[in-house]
């Protein structure tokens, strides 16, 4: 095993970036405690380990989480640690390979193939949180299982969806409690946002692609170009990978369709910007109407009090409801120490049941229980309702590969070629169907 784990840290390093929304700058965390008994009075004192990827307001959140924890729980000390997500994992396996990895860990579905194959997590610890599935969001359940077994606890879903600026919509004369719902609508109420210098939109005479003062809509041109795609092609019927997970299974057209539909929306439809950068920071600043982001956004959004905005569910293009999206699970590499082991699916199932106040990351908790107290939050309601028919990346060993964030990888050349640089969807789903084979097929 640690032949594999040595080559596959060299591994991680070149590839490792799978979708890793909500994460900014890195902060300093607690220490790499070497896990430990001591003293405190006369009680016996566990000490944990929990690393994950939260490096921005999220991991404020989880740190609050983990000192009430503490406090309430007198025989355990968890120390928290924060890195982003692409050196979180690489240290997992190298700490793995030394005998000292975290008692509890946190990652996305897609990521926990790569490491129960290689025997990096425990299958057995789950069984022991008393945890149910009637406790939890189905998607979200379902992801927290590999080949038959069960490495992790749910704890979040994260999805895109439609973020509105409600002063705009009115201005032009739709109404934000009515947004839209099929790509169609969603082509309409962008054109009448869009609006150059002159007062004109994209469909009328004399339209000025050069001197647009307000975008009617924004989108990612990066990995999240890709998800879209992958929502668009779900929403076909179309699987990405056979159930081998090791070859392509989307039809050519149904791949064609999406990347020409997205494809239009900034260079037939003039109503996305070409190589827009942060399309977020657009909508903020008043430039863009719509933006289509997930609910790590919404922190940041609470703070706005100039701008009335509301979100909405990703609409549905094709012939039935899907839309792109991961979760965060809670796993359990293996550690020698039992009381270490029993610690940390005490936490797991601690954090799961007090997830309400995680939703103040912006995530949206699995936790049935704690979505029923999300109602004063802004902005949750539409990703809640997106929960049944979010669909999250196949979970195959060879993810970080596949799907990586970081060019060049299949998914950004493709991502980028058709939303950066205009090419034939045809040819850039063959050239993406190529590449991932290319990748899954081997060993």
């Amino acid at each position: 095993m640690k032949k594999k784990l040595v080559g596959f840290v060299f591994m991680l390093v070149l590839a490792l970036g799978t979708v890793l929304a909500g994460c900014s700058q890195p902060k300093e965390s607690s220490s790499d405690n070497p896990k430990q008994e001591g003293k405190n009075g006369e009680k016996t004192v566990t000490n944990i380990n929990f690393w994950g990827g939260w490096t921005g307001p999220d991991g404020d959140v989880m740190r609050t989480l983990v000192e009430q924890f503490n406090q309430e729980n007198a025989d355990i000390k968890v120390n928290l640690e924060t890195l982003q997500w692409t050196p979180l994992f690489e240290k997992l396996i190298t700490q793995t390979k030394v005998g000292n990895p975290p008692a509890l860990m946190a990652m996305h579905p897609q990521d926990i193939a790569q490491f129960a194959s290689l025997g990096v997590l425990d299958p057995d610890a789950a069984k022991g949180a008393g945890v149910e599935k009637d406790q939890f969001n189905a998607n979200a359940w379902d992801g927290t299982f590999y080949d038959g077994k069960q490495y992790a606890i749910p704890l979040d879903m994260h999805m895109h969806a439609l973020y509105l600026n409600n002063e705009m919509y009115e201005k032009a004369g739709l109404d934000p409690a009515n947004p839209p719902k099929t790509g169609e609508e969603l082509i309409d109420y962008a054109t009448k946002l869009t609006i150059d210098a002159n007062g004109k939109h994209p469909n009328e005479t004399g339209f000025d692609i050069n001197n647009v003062k307000q975008w009617g809509l924004g989108m990612p041109n990066n990995h999240h170009g890709f998800y879209l795609w992958f929502a668009l092609l779900n929403q076909q019927n179309e699987k990405l990978l056979d159930d081998s997970g090791k070859k392509t299974a989307f039809k050519d057209d149904a791949g064609e369709k999406a990347w020409k539909w997205l494809g239009e929306l900034v260079y037939k439809h003039h109503v996305v910007p070409a190589g827009q950068k942060a399309p977020m920071d657009d909508f903020k600043s008043g430039l863009t109407a719509m933006v289509i982001d997930g609910p790590w956004q919404l922190p940041g959004l609470e703070g706005q009090d100039a701008l009335k905005w509301s979100t909405a569910a990703f609409p549905r293009i094709f012939a039935t409801d899907a839309v792109w999206g991961s979760a965060h699970v809670l796993t359990f590499p293996k550690v020698k120490d039992a009381k270490e082991r029993e610690a940390a699916v005490k936490l797991a199932k601690w954090i799961a049941e007090h997830s309400e106040a995680w939703a103040k990351s912006g995530n949206i908790p699995s936790n049935l229980t704690a979505q029923k107290g999300l109602d004063d939050l802004p902005g949750r309601k539409a990703f809640i309702e997106m929960m049944p028919y979010t669909k999250v990346l196949p979970n195959i060993p060879k993810t970080a590969q596949a799907f990586s964030a970081s060019s060049p990888s299949p998914i950004m050349n493709a991502s980028q070629g058709i939303l950066l640089e205009n090419k034939d969807p045809s040819a850039i789903t063959k050239e993406m169907r190529d590449g991932l084979e290319a990748i899954i097929s081997q060993p």
